[in-house]
């Protein structure tokens, strides 16, 4: 019921706002219209290397690739544009082949005077924060993109979005998203404990129930830039649900089988976001409240409620560009987990032995327990408060042939660390030649921790555009 109150109101609304365009359109045969139309793209490739902590700690490459990637756009000047970005990948990830093409944008752009309505697949993001937008819900994130080019991380969405700009001092955006396309979450590598499987999402998940929506209002003042959104749907990041459960007594001690599930999460997320300046130092910042629709005490895969914010600036003295941010976020009502999660810690299965002979002991029970800790800690909410701050600092050299850049991250709760050097080389027009390294670290059991195994790398990349 409350999904068609949804859609009858953004119909009316696109209506109201088509015919109110209409009647301020001007007429189009009375303008000399410029059709445009570009194909444009690039072919690249490069690898990844690591190092084997498994064995005597040698390099290897874990990831190589070729890729090619071809973009078309076309607009008329006066009221609609088309783009698309096609995408083909071939070689290795993570030591398994991949084969995929990816349509990761296709979408059209109709506009009107005050208004213009997209529809297709096509990534939208909110927030103004730099490294971190608790804000930005609408569009998923393949976190362990292999690719020196940051933007790559970032996933279409197929949705509609209608924008009006009633004046020059506000715009207000309604999204509706009808399916559910699921984030590449940084665990997906793990390698898994043999008595535990995980059962992945479909890279589109089309039941009815899926339906998002999110609305948005920015407001411009001199000097001053404000937004407030409403989130209200499925969160790109799913939770992991405990789906099977038994036991295996063909060993000398009881072992627990589990079967894992990504599962999506329905939640509402209220943001507040601005953006300002202060001489040649520009300010921005954010701030979300998140609360899930169902309660983390009766699904293991739902996280708590939240609220997170962050602030930073960016300055750019000379040829130098430096971005500085803070994040940090608190759970309210918080309570410590009781046991440790279910992945991130050797199991001590004496231990295990021990508590199944007490009386009553819920073995299914506690488990379940486990995959709720691991949900926490993924979503880093195993303490109330949590603190982290980022910094990149960059430069041009050589009129723009040499650019190196240096990124940081740290978590001073959990101390999770990321350091990105890398360094950009342009020896001629349209190629790209690129080198650098990432690097996770953390405290025993912590999320980076988990993953610098196989995230830590060195990675060249050759790119040439046209």
């Amino acid at each position: 019921m409350h999904r068609t109150r949804y859609l009858a109101a953004c119909l009316i609304m696109t209506i109201s706002l088509l015919g109110y365009g209409q009647n301020n359109t001007p007429n189009l045969n009375s303008i000399n219209q410029s059709n445009s139309k570009q194909l444009f793209g690039f072919i690249r490739g490069g690898f990844y290397s690591g190092l084997d902590q498994n064995g005597e700690d040698k390099s290897y490459v874990s990831s190589f690739y070729s890729d090619f990637g071809l973009k078309a756009e076309m607009e008329n000047g006066v009221n609609f544009k088309a783009f698309a970005d096609l995408r083909f990948r071939y070689g290795v990830e993570f030591m398994k082949p991949v084969k995929s093409f990816d349509l990761r944008e296709a979408y059209v752009k109709v506009n009107g005077k005050h208004w213009d309505l997209t529809a297709g697949e096509t990534i939208i993001k909110w927030g103004r924060a730099d490294f971190t937008n608790p804000t930005s819900k609408l569009s998923p994130q393949n976190l362990i993109s292999r690719s020196p080019d940051r933007e790559d991380i970032n996933m279409g969405n197929l949705l509609s979005a209608l924008n009006w700009y009633p004046s020059e001092h506000l715009n207000l955006e309604a999204v509706i998203i009808p399916f559910y396309r699921s984030s590449v979450l940084i665990i997906d590598p793990i390698p898994l404990p043999d008595n535990v499987t995980i059962n992945q999402l479909t890279s589109l998940v089309t039941a009815k129930e899926m339906f998002t929506y999110g609305l948005k209002a920015d407001v411009h003042l001199h000097g001053l830039d404000l937004g407030i959104s409403w989130f209200d749907g499925y969160d790109p990041m799913p939770g992991t649900a405990l789906t099977g459960f038994s036991l295996d007594m063909s060993g000398p001690m009881p072992l627990p089988l589990t079967e894992l599930s990504f599962t999506p999460i329905k939640t509402r997320v209220l943001g507040l976001d601005f953006e300002s300046s202060a001489g040649n130092v520009g300010i921005r910042g954010e701030a979300a409240l998140s609360v899930p629709y169902i309660s983390y005490k009766i699904s293991e895969y739902v996280p708590w409620p939240e609220i997170r914010w962050v602030t930073g600036f960016d300055w750019s003295p000379g040829k130098w560009r430096i971005i500085s941010e803070y994040s940090g976020k608190t759970i309210p009502g918080f309570t410590p987990s009781e046991v440790d999660p279910v992945i991130g810690t050797e199991p001590d299965y004496y231990a295990l032995a021990e508590l199944m002979a007490i009386p009553g002991f819920d073995l299914e029970s506690y488990v379940r327990q486990q995959v709720g800790a691991f949900n926490r800690l993924y979503n880093y909410q195993l303490e109330r408060y949590y603190h982290s701050a980022g910094v990149r600092i960059e430069t041009d050299l050589i009129h723009g042939i040499l650019m190196p850049s240096f990124f940081v991250m740290y978590n001073f709760t959990s101390r999770d660390l990321l350091l990105i050097p890398e360094i950009k080389y342009k020896p001629a027009d349209g190629l790209t030649i690129t080198a650098g390294a990432e690097f996770y670290s953390g405290r025993s059991g912590s999320l980076y921790d988990l993953v610098d195994g196989f995230m830590n790398s060195i990675y060249v990349s050759l790119r040439v555009d046209f």
